[in-house]
């Protein structure tokens, strides 16, 4: 078989519109590199969403040109109440979806399962039928396993997929290091399966303002999912004790959305920053590009976070940071880049803040942008995942 163009099969645990961008992105990079890229989305939807799937997405193979991909689209009605259930029917139905898309386009070379949950699942059940090699990239932030918290996201009944998905696969793909100590506890002896790549960026989405940003309002931002994972409760004391040691008029804004929606404004109410701390929902990816162009300083204040792609977003814009050691962020982010604090320590963080509001001279915008393509930018991490591809083919 000549290697000079992979047919790769994209399996996403999640995808548009459902979240699952940096899936859709990371299919369209490899794509620009030379692989033969098609995506099989199984969509899990439960009961109160099935009205909501636009018409034309409820079936089970629905064929479409998405930016370049070939996207074949399926629907997975979900069983109310019975998780354990619906990780096996959902698994063995992507089974039988993709007989369907060999049936139909031919076999493809190799399967990229993104996340084992539960891509992962059903690229094994995949392998055992058809014999096509597979990888897992992984990123869920549980596997950091720097908490208890973090570790009772894992139920017990999820072990035997996650061994059966790991066991199976070629190389498992890893963000960042600090996801190592949780993916080793579950499956010990899988070092020689692990590669370490971290998440990529679309420098030419990501840009940089050809305005300069504003010092008054000092803006403030993150983007997160409004979760307690997420530490944005943590964010919100910080900002109030922040706003008492300044005078200066700041800002913070807060992008997306979730179950902690009411709790955070009624916090951010309590404390008297109603008009100073704006929640603007879910948006769009380009109203997040013009957020970030537009604010000072990103701040993630996550309690574990298995890298943050987010923060190289943000970096790809230009501007600082301030972050938690919650995991990969550790990784990402140095003296150049911004700030690194404790997890739940709101006063470490808010001095962070001030910190940086007070030295925003010293970070070099367009420096932080083009060191953060040269080592997140799509063609560079594209190659290297090109490099597994042809390893693994060959030795097949």
């Amino acid at each position: 078989m000549s290697l000079k163009k992979i047919r790769l099969l994209a399996l996403p645990s999640w995808y548009p519109p459902d979240g699952g961008y940096f899936f859709k992105e990371h299919s369209e990079a490899l794509l620009r590199t030379g692989c033969d890229v098609d995506v099989l989305v199984n969509r899990m939807v439960g009961i109160r969403k099935i009205f909501r799937v636009k018409r034309g997405e409820w079936g089970k193979f629905v064929v479409r040109q998405e930016n370049g991909l070939r996207v074949v689209r399926s629907v997975y009605c979900k069983i109310p109440g019975n998780e354990k259930l619906n990780i096996k029917r959902w698994a063995n139905d992507t089974r039988r979806l993709f007989g369907k898309y060999q049936t139909k386009f031919g076999r493809p070379d190799i399967i990229l399962a993104h996340s084992v949950t539960w891509a992962g699942l059903a690229a094994a059940k995949i392998k055992c039928e058809y014999d096509i090699p597979y990888l897992i990239t992984e990123q869920r932030s549980f596997f950091v396993w720097s908490s208890d918290a973090a570790k009772s996201l894992i139920r017990p009944y999820y072990l035997p997929s996650f061994r059966e998905a790991f066991i199976k696969c070629e190389k498992l793909i890893l963000v960042s290091e600090s996801m190592k100590t949780g993916i080793l506890n579950i499956l010990p002896g899988a070092e020689d399966k692990i590669e370490v790549i971290p998440n990529m960026i679309n420098g030419d989405f990501f840009g940089f303002s050809k305005k300069s940003r504003g010092f008054e309002p000092f803006i403030f931002i993150t983007a997160a999912r409004l979760a307690e994972v997420k530490g944005l409760d943590i964010l919100i004391s910080a900002f109030s004790a922040l706003s008492r040691m300044t005078e200066r008029k700041v800002l913070l804004r807060i992008l997306g959305k979730g179950e902690l929606r009411k709790k955070l404004e009624e916090q951010a109410r309590s404390v008297g920053l109603h008009d100073r701390v704006i929640f603007t929902g879910r948006i769009s990816r380009d109203r997040m590009v013009e957020e970030m162009q537009k604010a000072n300083c990103f701040v993630l204040a996550s309690r574990y976070e298995a890298f943050g792609i987010v923060l190289i977003e943000a970096m790809a814009t230009g501007l600082p940071v301030v972050a938690t050691r919650s995991g990969g962020p550790g990784y990402i982010v140095d003296g150049s880049s911004g700030y690194l604090v404790e997890p739940d320590n709101v006063e470490e963080l808010a001095k962070a803040m001030l910190k940086m509001m007070s030295g925003y001279d010293q970070f070099h915008q367009e420096k932080i942008r083009e060191r953060t393509l040269q080592k997140y930018g799509s063609k560079i991490i594209s190659k290297r995942y090109m490099e597994i591809f042809k390893e693994i083919l060959r030795k097949r």
